[in-house]
């Protein structure tokens, strides 16, 4: 067996982390967030101004009325999930940013708040999901792939996140004893 290329990958050290915006989970969960607010908001505004024209062109007067009230019914869903999900989505980044200025003040509230970021991206799995599922965005099946994996990775980075502040956290109480 030949091993002369065991370990000569070529060291790369990571850039310094000089504020919350150098952070690779915050710069992922800030393009999710993006992607979320603008691609999938968009297709359900466009989507709710068909469905509105639609039901107003309806002729039949009763027909018309039960049809919007259909359209409502289902609107309503609709929205319940794409507003829930955008806010979820555009909170990743802010409890990135929070948790970051934290852990220089109360280290165990920095902590909670990446709790706080994991809950939230494994909700975003299911909002999209459900946003695949129930409101027929027309987007494509592997563009919801994409950004199912994405927040499992921004997941399991933050976790990786986590337990190294966690350490800092006890080095820095150990040095204060």
């Amino acid at each position: 067996m030949d091993y002369t290329n065991y370990n000569k990958r070529t060291y790369n050290p990571k850039k310094a982390v000089k504020n919350f915006t150098d952070l690779e989970v915050y710069q992922k969960s800030l393009e999710a967030g993006v992607f979320i607010a603008n691609a999938i908001f968009k297709v359900f505004q466009e989507k709710q101004k068909k469905a509105i024209k639609e039901s107003s062109a309806n002729k039949n007067a009763k027909k018309n009325i039960e049809t919007k009230d259909l359209v409502n019914e289902i609107s309503d869903v609709k929205e319940y999930v794409i507003k829930n999900m955008i806010a979820c989505a555009l909170s990743i980044p802010h409890l990135i940013a929070e948790s970051h200025s934290n852990r220089f003040g109360s280290s165990e509230k920095c902590l909670l708040m990446l709790d706080q970021v994991m809950l939230n991206c494994n909700k975003m799995v299911v909002y999209l999901e459900q946003t695949r599922d129930i409101c027929e965005t027309e987007l494509e099946v592997e563009q919801f792939e994409e950004q199912t994996k994405k927040y499992f990775y921004i997941r399991r980075k933050v976790l990786n996140l986590q337990r190294v502040w966690r350490k800092y956290i006890k080095i820095n109480k150990d040095e204060g004893k």
